[in-house]
């Protein structure tokens, strides 16, 4: 049985009764404004419930001791990822541990503790709707559930919320603008100043060309550089030798010119005496 959290009806009862429990109540068609107070309500779902009224006062227990454990904040059993089918089903598993259905009537002796989503603390508080931890029921509902791996799902309602971000952050991927190519104009500027004129338009083709010739330009820049300089090199070898020859034919002529420059002084002083 699902309960609506919202129904549209006037209560007459005390404000002791939970939405869930009227919720309850209205789905099983009972007349609300016959009935004085909370234990009246719980009295008359149970009679409507009839054999079933254990199981669903477990189904309700079992589910609000799932949302201690998990420690989710939702309000209806219909808000955990369990559907109707298994909540039941865990109901009637933890009814079947021995001592479980006597602790259940026990922690649930106050109508305000029925068919209604409850809290849970190391102490009770059945005025705010908290019943305690120690109890067998809870113990035995905990037990079962965490040997199911139940205690570590999520709830319905934040597998949605994380499903809607994740669907959120494709659609923002998709709608992401790819790279444009540059403008007109950036090409145009770029364009003109290697020397292309405004009219003239310069695609990749010749954008290509002009850095492929370009690093053509570089490449035999340095072939250049390297013939040259190994030319020149061969000049200054070519130029030394000639030096040294001219050099030594210098030193050949130097020497008979000096004997004669010599003799011939001699003869001067001669003469000068003479």
């Amino acid at each position: 049985m699902t309960a609506n959290s919202n129904p549209s009806i006037a209560l007459n009862n005390s404000a002791s009764l939970h939405p869930n429990q009227t919720s309850v109540a209205v789905e099983l068609g009972l007349d609300l404004a016959d009935l004085s107070s909370a234990a009246a309500v719980v009295d008359a779902i149970e009679s409507k419930l009839g054999k079933v009224a254990e199981e669903e006062c477990a189904r309700w227990f079992t589910i609000s001791v799932l949302r201690h454990l998990r420690k989710a904040k939702w309000t209806e059993p219909s808000c955990s990822d369990l559907d109707e089918a298994k909540q039941k089903n865990l109901a009637k598993d933890c009814l079947a541990v021995e001592g479980f259905s006597s602790s259940l009537r026990t922690v649930t002796k106050d109508a305000r503790s029925k068919f209604r989503i409850i809290g849970f603390a190391s102490s009770k508080k059945i005025e705010r709707g908290v019943l305690s931890t120690g109890t067998k029921a809870y113990k035995i509902t905990a037990k079962l559930i965490n040997e199911a791996g139940l205690a570590e799902r999520k709830s319905k309602q934040a597998s949605n919320k994380t499903e809607s971000k994740k669907k959120a952050a494709d659609q923002s991927l998709e709608l992401e603008p790819e790279l444009k190519p540059e403008s007109k104009e950036v090409v145009g500027r770029r364009a003109k100043r290697r020397g292309y004129s405004e009219d003239e338009s310069i695609g990749a083709e010749d954008t290509a060309e002009v850095t492929s010739g370009k690093n053509q330009t570089m490449s035999m820049s340095k072939e250049e550089f390297a013939g040259l300089d190994a030319t020149l090199s061969k000049n200054d070898a070519e130029i030394i030798q000639q030096n040294w020859g001219d050099q030594q034919n210098e030193d050949r002529w130097s020497r008979p010119l000096g004997l004669l420059a010599g003799v011939g002084f001699f003869v001067f002083v001669a003469l000068l005496f003479f």
